[in-house]
């Protein structure tokens, strides 16, 4: 373990990608082989190159198979041994078939068995810039080790067709060589940019929870002050009730609904950062149960209403029972507060499949709004209409938004002045949490 500081978080990744992209090389040279063996008059001709080679490419795929599929159990131990002993290995293949190329250049000419070996070792050098390209010095090694015998062998033959694979194959390795240097820059440039976009993400994510801390240890802290406050001055109002002038018993109920404005805006803070602090429990929900229970909370308090509720039955999901009772019922009390003013009130909740999707829609006949102000809708604190014409903080539909956004889902409305509005959003479809 103490060899582990020597070695970057890029470093360390880019050998992980080495080992993964590397894992199927080893078979690719044993088939390329078999087939020159099987289909050559080479294995009839010579025999003993054909045991040494084998037992080379043999050994050598294997041992290197063997370092690969074993890189997270040996590599945390010694990131540099297993680097020197992946590079050897790949090397001593690159070496041998190289040899064996150049060796079935030099007796059979341009015949068959060679140009067969001779494609074979083009397709390696070609796999070897996509698997290789990561280390750019063991790949030029790789390259040079593969191409050099067999370039050498063709000068050797001394034909006009020799010379005319020589000048190929040295074309071919300038042309390997480009573009394994722009595949390298290339991955480093990208692995660079991860890097520090993790980076970033990890410390974006770090401040955003300090400031939730902050602001939630904040709002927590004023509840104490606000009570006391709130509870002196109606006391105060109490006791003063038949004492003070009209404009000072005005003041005082002024005080005490300011106050009590400010307690209902710190719970909904308060609420708000519990949804981003809260781990997902997700499970099989009867969203349509869950929306009889918000329209009943809300029948009960203001039974005087006539309003038509209609829910659709056998709506379900996968979520967060909590989380998402909070997103129904600021939904369901937008939609009974903004439809207030209706002679006939209605209010609907139903869901329809679209693009493979399940839709959940809770629309109602209410004063609606100007969609030139929707990108304000789902904002803290944002309102569309003052505070005395409807109550509230205006933290309500930003709740909402957060808890489809912790599903993975998306919301969004449509409406028009004197129309309605209708919200839409979808979940996704989460895992259920193990029991």
């Amino acid at each position: 373990m103490g060899h582990q500081s020597d070695i970057s978080p890029a470093q360390q990744l880019a050998d992980d990608d080495l080992a993964r992209r590397s894992r199927l090389s080893g078979v690719a040279y044993l088939t390329l082989f078999a087939i020159i063996i099987f289909f050559t008059p080479y294995a009839g001709d010579h025999p003993l190159a054909v045991s040494l080679v084998s037992a080379l490419i043999v050994f050598s795929a294997v041992a290197r198979a063997l370092l690969i599929f074993q890189f997270n159990r040996l590599y945390p131990r010694n990131p540099s041994l297993w680097l020197h002993c992946f590079t050897l290995l790949s090397l001593a293949l690159a070496t041998t078939w190289g040899l064996f190329c150049a060796h079935a250049v030099l007796h059979y000419s341009l015949q068959w068995t060679a140009m067969l070996t001779l494609l074979s070792t083009a397709g390696i050098a070609s796999g070897a810039i996509t698997t290789l390209s990561i280390r750019k010095s063991l790949t030029i090694a790789f390259l040079t080790l593969l191409l050099l015998p067999p370039t050498v062998a063709s000068i050797a033959v001394q034909t006009r067709e020799s010379f005319a694979v020589t000048l190929m194959f040295i074309t071919y390795y300038a042309f390997m060589f480009v573009v394994a240097r722009n595949i390298h820059s290339a991955y480093w440039r990208a692995m660079n940019n991860s890097l520090l976009l993790d980076r970033r993400s990890r410390e974006l994510e770090a401040s955003n929870r300090e400031l939730e801390s902050y602001s939630y240890s904040i709002a927590h802290d004023l509840r104490t002050p606000l009570r006391s406050i709130i509870g002196f001055s109606q006391i105060l109002r109490d006791r003063l009730d038949h004492r003070v002038s009209a404009e000072e018993a005005d003041l005082l109920e002024r005080i005490v609904n300011a106050g009590k404005r400010m307690a209902a805006l710190i719970d909904d803070i308060l609420q708000l950062s519990r949804i981003t602090r809260r781990d997902l429990q997700t499970r099989n929900l009867d969203l349509s149960e869950l929306a009889r229970t918000q329209a009943a909370a809300l029948t009960r308090a203001e039974p005087q209403r006539s309003v038509d509720i209609r829910i659709q039955p056998g709506l379900r999901a996968m979520a967060d029972p909590r989380l998402i009772s909070v997103a129904l019922q600021n939904l369901f009390e937008n939609a009974w507060k903004f439809t207030r003013e209706r002679e006939r009130a209605e209010i609907c909740f139903s869901a329809n499949q679209h693009e493979e999707r399940t839709v959940y829609c809770l629309s109602d006949n209410g004063m609606g709004f100007d969609m030139v102000h929707a990108g304000k809708l789902f904002k803290p604190f944002e309102r569309l209409q003052s505070q005395e014409e409807f109550s509230g903080t205006g933290i309500g539909l930003a709740t909402v938004q957060r808890v489809i956004q912790r599903h993975g889902g998306q919301i969004w409305a449509e409406s028009a002045p004197g129309q309605g509005s209708r919200f839409y959003f979808t979940l996704e479809s989460l895992p259920e949490a193990p029991g």
